[in-house]
């Protein structure tokens, strides 16, 4: 297989990927792809419209979205007009993928705790049948919790020196 060939495939997995992560449209997932991995500095409009044979405006709406989401900035060069796009840092990707999932284990931590602390008070059976379960789970949550924290505390300490 070529290079181009295995980096169209990687765009089109990552694409998915980030579909489903980020809930955003499949044209501004395969833009985001192939920011994330061209060997260039950036990639104008016009090679994003190339790339992905859309429309100025399909073109236009997903790179509007991109940019409103934080997922990719834009930079000129001197003597050019055109607009040059690249994801953001990998830091602040980084960061923000572990401060998404952060939150949702929070959530997640919120209600298995009430969850608990109901069935504890109304339903002592039911607590007591499911409590080697419900503590293995609910330990796993608050190490989760922890990990991502700490790993937040560390990218973001690496980011402050950078």
């Amino acid at each position: 297989m070529s290079k181009e060939e295995e980096k169209n495939k990687l765009i089109e997995e990552l694409g998915v990927h980030l579909e489903n992560q980020h809930d955003i449209p499949p044209l501004a997932a395969r833009i985001y792809a192939s920011l994330i991995v061209t060997d260039q500095e950036g990639l104008s409009f016009d090679q994003c419209q190339m790339s992905r044979c859309a429309s100025k405006s399909s073109i236009s709406t997903a790179i509007n979205l991109l940019l409103k989401l934080g997922l990719i900035s834009y930079f000129t060069k001197p003597g050019d007009r055109k607009r040059y796009f690249r994801t953001n840092t990998a830091s602040g990707f980084y960061i923000k993928k572990l401060e998404e999932k952060l939150k949702t284990i929070e959530l997640e931590n919120k209600v298995i705790s009430k969850i608990r602390i109901y069935n504890a008070t109304y339903n002592p059976d039911k607590y007591k049948i499911n409590k080697e379960w419900g503590d293995i789970y609910y330990n796993f949550i608050i190490e989760c919790e922890n990990l991502l924290a700490k790993t937040l505390k560390d990218l973001k300490k690496i980011d402050n020196h950078n």
